[in-house]
């Protein structure tokens, strides 16, 4: 079931499942609300999900390059967390539900995440993991700077994608994820640099956290997620073998009960 509701740049909606503990849950980049269909599909019992498609992304209109695409996606979120909610994300998504979980701490009550791309953190803890991913990023800019928007998408989707090559990738994906790229460039203050000061503040956060992670992805996901999970007390880390950086999307169910346990966690 779709739903459009009112927020900063009105964000497109869909819910999910018909369980009660509320969720809200915000998707990797390039991609949209229907990503969280096998994840939601498996919590249906026990949650109500709803998910956003970010700004720039599936049905949501594009952000308009004033100020920092982060702040705006935080801020057009904002109006749906409106009681205490469970934030489930994925890359991109889960740095939007590490702010929203530091900036809105009495409307969260548990934070389940796979991979949020939070790089500045390897910057401290993993400076050679950190030269790696400013090397990537150096040529996904290049491509958008030169204007070859398909050769820097091709250049991201190799490194994190499902595992496909670019080629055999359906031709509205490739061509949604050219189209998007800039949003790639544009989030990088906030991913790569911590432009808001997020890293310092991630011991503000009291609700259970899980960290989660994919054995198959590169080396530099377990440098972040292991960073993120030092600086909040309590929380948890899970790494599955088999798992890449689209693993919400590939293995649904693996991750969908990571998620229920650590909703009972809050329950509880």
């Amino acid at each position: 079931m779709g739903l459009d509701t009112v927020a900063p740049l009105h964000l497109h909606a869909r819910s999910f499942g018909h369980g009660p503990e509320p969720a809200l849950a915000l998707h990797c980049s390039l991609a949209h609300s229907g990503a969280w269909r096998g994840v939601a599909g498996a919590l249906a019992e026990d949650m109500t999900v709803t998910a956003l498609d970010l700004p720039s992304h599936g049905r949501s209109p594009d952000w308009d390059g004033q100020g920092d695409i982060t702040d705006a996606t935080v801020a057009a979120v904002r109006p749906f967390l409106g009681r205490p909610m469970h934030l489930i994300g994925h890359s991109y998504g889960g740095v939007i539900a590490l702010r929203l979980a530091v900036q809105y701490p009495h409307l969260v009550k548990s934070v389940s995440l796979f991979e949020p791309v939070l790089m500045a953190v390897a910057r401290e803890d993993g400076p050679e993991q950190a030269a790696w991913n400013a090397a990537l990023m150096q040529t996904v800019m290049t491509e958008i700077a030169a204007g070859h928007p398909d050769r820097a998408a091709r250049a991201f989707m190799r490194v994190w994608g499902d595992g496909r090559r670019w080629d055999d990738l359906p031709e509205d994906l490739r061509a949604g994820a050219t189209r998007r790229i800039t949003v790639i460039r544009d989030s990088e203050p906030s991913l790569g640099h911590d432009n808001w000061g997020l890293i310092p503040r991630l011991g503000e956060i009291q609700a259970p956290l899980v960290l989660m992670d994919g054995a198959e992805s590169p080396a530099l996901m377990k440098v972040v997620q292991d960073g993120i999970a030092a600086r909040v007390h309590g929380a948890r880390r899970k790494t599955f073998e088999g798992l890449a950086h689209m693993g919400p999307i590939t293995h649904p169910k693996t991750v969908a009960a990571e998620i229920l346990q650590n909703v009972r966690r809050a329950e509880g």
